[in-house]
């Protein structure tokens, strides 16, 4: 069989239309790989949601060795989304266990494919902070204690602290007074340039979400004085939150007052499965998710929400509940620390009162010789 010879400029369209077919597949297929994509079924035509999550590993879905798998908020919303709105949900979620509000901004928000993608959301949601907090946790206990050991957790930080107070029990107030006079100007600082590098590339009508900071120490076995100070350096970082989101318009869900740390996993920091639904179900409350709304889905939409308050409403009050009892039995505990130190105290006032008094005595006997 004989080929054609095809003239010189023949060739050359030849592999022109080969490399746009080549060019329009890997526009067609290719997706970042850093970037995490939710395709769901049934559009409308009327284009993707286009939903960015950001933060540390609460949103990440971290769960523990033991712990069952959990399903993160930001997936739930994911679903929650498609259902009222029937259109493709494309999300990307720039999560990572461990980071800091620091690092979110030199490590994710600086990065031009995460603006782009700010560029083009319609929902944004963040939960930062909590790391900034064990950290500083972290650093007090190894400065107090004066180990040089590096505490990777707060679980070895607070055995370390238990342990130390144990054989010196002033260490507690030395600890309460540093974590109790950390200066919020650094966190309000990262806070402030994340909010203006997202603001500076987010659209116009973007909703946008973040969720304040709950004690993650809540369910541990602290001293009243100790977690007192932490709920207290707590609410000034959440009070930071709050002061901003009007300027940056975005809605702040409070985690602080929910209740959450009674759905934690055995670690007691990270939300179990309920827990993670606590927060997407207080996440789509303060949400206003009927701009997504399809017309065939208003009584579905009506329904959903119902359904939402209602087992928010319960789960509030059943954590309220046991937090409660907790807090009764950490009172009682921080009673019997304080009377112990207290009397520490005395006996050492005593002993020197004694001291004292022998020596006075010994020199009057000096005197009369």
């Amino acid at each position: 069989m004989r080929y054609m010879k095809l003239p010189g400029y023949a060739r050359r369209v030849k592999w022109v239309l080969l490399g746009v077919f080549f060019l329009v597949c890997v526009m067609s297929f290719g997706r970042r790989v850093s970037a995490e994509e939710i395709q769901t079924s049934g559009i409308n035509g009327d284009g993707p949601v286009w939903y960015i999550a950001l933060g540390d590993s609460i949103p990440n879905g971290y769960y523990g060795a033991e712990e069952t798998e959990v399903t993160c908020y930001p997936i739930l919303i994911a679903g929650d989304l498609h259902k009222i709105s029937s259109r493709e949900i494309w999300m990307s979620r720039y999560t990572k266990n461990g980071l800091t509000t620091k690092k979110l901004n030199s490590t994710v928000l600086d990065e031009p494919e995460v603006q782009q993608m700010l560029s083009q959301a319609e929902l944004i949601t963040l939960t930062i902070g909590s790391n900034d907090l064990m950290n500083e946790f972290k650093k007090v206990s190894r400065e107090i204690l004066n180990n040089q050991t590096r505490f990777y957790t707060a679980d070895e930080a607070l055995a370390a602290l238990q342990e130390g107070i144990a054989e010196n029990p002033l260490l507690l107030m030395n600890v309460a007074s540093a974590i109790g006079g950390w200066d919020y100007s650094s966190f309000e600082e990262q806070w402030v340039l994340a909010m203006e590098t997202i603001a500076s590339c987010r659209k116009e009508n973007a909703q946008m979400a973040v969720t304040t900071i709950y004690n993650p120490m809540e369910g541990r076995e602290l001293p009243g004085t100790l977690n007192a100070v932490l709920e207290s350096v707590i609410s000034g970082m959440n009070e930071i939150m709050w002061k901003h989101a009007e300027e940056y318009g975005y809605q702040v869900v409070d985690l602080f007052n929910s209740g959450i740390e009674e759905l934690t996993q055995s670690d007691g920091l990270h939300p179990n499965q309920d827990g993670q639904d606590m927060i997407r179900m207080l996440m789509e409350n303060e949400l206003d998710l009927s701009v997504f709304q399809s017309k065939e889905s208003d009584e579905e939409v009506l329904k959903m929400q119902r359904e939402l308050e209602e087992a928010a409403q319960k789960k509030a009050q059943e954590a309220e509940q046991k937090r409660q009892q907790e807090r009764r039995k950490r009172l009682l505990v921080g009673v019997g620390i304080g009377a112990g130190v207290c009397l520490v105290l005395v006996g050492i006032i005593l002993l020197v009162r004694r001291h004292r008094r022998k020596k006075a005595g010994a020199a009057d006997e000096q005197k009369f010789m």
